[in-house]
């Protein structure tokens, strides 16, 4: 089987910072436990305030192999792309 992306937008549970302009966010994956990535996204793709509680999420695209969610494609200018846990992914609402 191939590895297809989703066509609907998810939102994935990260850490949130404040970036280096006022137009963008630093995320970090996951939100606990060892990073697996961190970088800087258009503030427009990201739910939640860094200066409030820190953990907000970013909108990403899934990418599945096998039917099951394996890694999602982050907001930035390379696509940059990162493993994720299901249980830290929600439908776009």
């Amino acid at each position: 089987m191939g590895v297809a992306e989703s066509g609907a937008s998810h939102w994935l549970r990260c850490q949130l910072n404040r970036g280096m302009f006022s137009d963008e966010v630093a995320v970090t994956y996951p939100v606990e436990g060892r990073t697996i990535c961190s970088v800087f996204v258009p503030r427009s793709d990201v739910r939640g305030e860094p200066e409030a509680n820190g953990v907000g999420t970013v909108r990403v695209n899934v990418l599945r192999l096998g039917g099951k969610k394996w890694a999602a494609v982050l907001p930035t200018s390379d696509r940059a792309m990162v493993a994720v846990q299901e249980s830290d992914l929600s439908e776009d609402s």
